[in-house]
Order: structure tokens, then sequence, then C-alpha cells
């Protein structure tokens, strides 16, 4: 290990390290946290596929961190999103294998005008992102179900935005609060990324030890973003999830633009 390390450069590895908890606060408040951590890996030079296998697995574990704060503070109830956890396994796996079978340029043009759409939403809606309930559109089961296929595909097959896009779906067609919503997001937003980190592992394209070390930063950041979810709510997750949304559907037009 202190081989890989001396190779990669040990301030490389403290620069990660700090950005994942950044990246690990702003990923458990509302999403989006790999718009960070990417690009900082592209920018020091891992190559694309191993930054996007290395990114997953570092995410995963700040994810999974969040989750196990959010099930000691007793406010996550995994036997309601059961059928979601199923659901979302099954749309990660199908999008997972068919990411090179459809064309990603046209997802990839797609995905910003929905995120600006989600975002200009969000910013004007007197009732999206607020500690208040709302009027439910679907029953739990089928938004869990239709919700778990369509994000987890979405999730496996190209990933930016997902859990900011669960968060909202969780407030506008189920009608949960800001806190509730950001909280359930969790586990459903680990699965997508769980399946999609294997396949990056079966395949060879993780560095593992950097992972590891920013996954450290992501335990970190999460640590605190789960507590800044339970303590402000809406007050702190809507800001950050709109500038969060908005700043992802700017990067991706600039990716399929330029």
């Amino acid at each position: 290990m202190i081989e890989i390390l001396d190779n990669i450069g040990y301030f490389v590895i403290l620069a990660l390290f700090f950005v994942a908890i950044i990246a690990g606060i702003v990923d458990t408040i509302a999403g989006g946290g790999g718009l960070i951590t990417l690009p900082m890996l592209l920018f020091f030079n891992i190559p694309p596929v191993t930054a996007l296998g290395t990114n997953r697995l570092q995410a995963t574990i700040g994810e999974f961190s969040a989750i196990v704060f959010f099930i000691r503070k007793k406010v996550l109830n995994f036997n309601f999103l059961r059928n979601g956890i199923i659901f979302t396994t099954i749309g990660a796996i199908i999008g997972t294998v068919l990411a090179y079978s459809i064309n990603e340029k046209t997802l990839a043009f797609i995905l910003p005008v929905l995120l600006l759409l989600i975002a200009v939403y969000s910013l004007f809606s007197h009732k999206v992102l607020k500690d208040v309930e709302s009027h439910q559109l679907l029953s739990v089961q089928k938004f869990l179900m239709l919700s778990g296929l369509v994000i987890g595909f979405y999730n496996g097959f190209f990933g930016p935005g997902t859990g900011s896009i669960w968060i909202l779906a969780f407030v506008v067609l189920l009608g949960t609060t800001a806190s509730q919503a950001t909280i359930n997001a969790k586990p459903l937003n680990f699965i997508g990324n769980f399946i999609s980190l294997l396949v990056f592992l079966f395949l060879g394209k993780v560095n593992i030890t950097i992972g590891i070390i920013m996954g450290v930063g992501q335990i970190l950041g999460a640590f605190i973003g789960s507590h800044l979810v339970i303590n402000k709510g809406a007050k702190i997750i809507k800001p950050i999830f709109i500038i969060v949304v908005i700043t992802i559907a700017i990067k991706e037009f600039y990716n399929f633009f330029f």
C-alpha cells in the first residue's frame, strides 16, 4: 500500500480525502456528491473508466455510513422501503447490462434538461422540499415499484444526479417531507451504486486504495451531513438541493456540447 501511495503522491491522496469529506456532506444532504469527486479524480489523471469505478466505491462507502447513522437514530424504516430496494436492484441490473446498447448521447442530453426543470420547479414551488407532508400522488407500493425500476435503471446506466432525483420523487409523488425524503433516498441510491460497483470490480476498473481512503473521507462527510439533515431539515436541504441540481445540469450540458 505504501508503494501505491508513493506512486500516486501523498498530496493527491490528501486532496482527494478532503474533497471526499465535502462530497459526503453534500451527497447526504442533497445527492450529487459525485459531481465533486469524479472531476477531481480525472483532474489527477486517474483513467476515466477507473475514475468512474473508484468514484462508485468511495460513494458507496459514504452512503453506507449515512444509512448506519440514520438506523442508529431510528429514522429509517427498511420494511417501508423493502419493495423499493428490490425493484431498484432490478432496475440497476438492467441499466448496467444495457449500458452499451442504448444511445448514451440521447440520455446525456435529456438528463440536464430534466435536472433544470426539477431545479426550476423546486425553486418556485411552495410545497416542494419543505418539511411538511403534501398530497400523495401514488400509493406507496406503486411508487416504490415504478420509481425503483426507472430511477434504478437510470442509476445503473448513467448515474449523475440520482440521489437528487430520488429526493424529489419522494416529495412530489409520495408527499413526504424533505428530511424524510433525504433519509429514504439513501438506501435506494446505495443499492443502485452498489450494483454498478460490482460490475466495475468485475472489470478490474477500481483503484481500491484510493477508493478506501476517499471512503474514509466520505464517512466523515456523511456523519456531518446526517446531523445537518436531522437537525436543520428543509432549511439546509432546499438551497443545497437546488444548487447541486443546477450545477449537475450545467456540467452535463457542457459535457454534451464540448
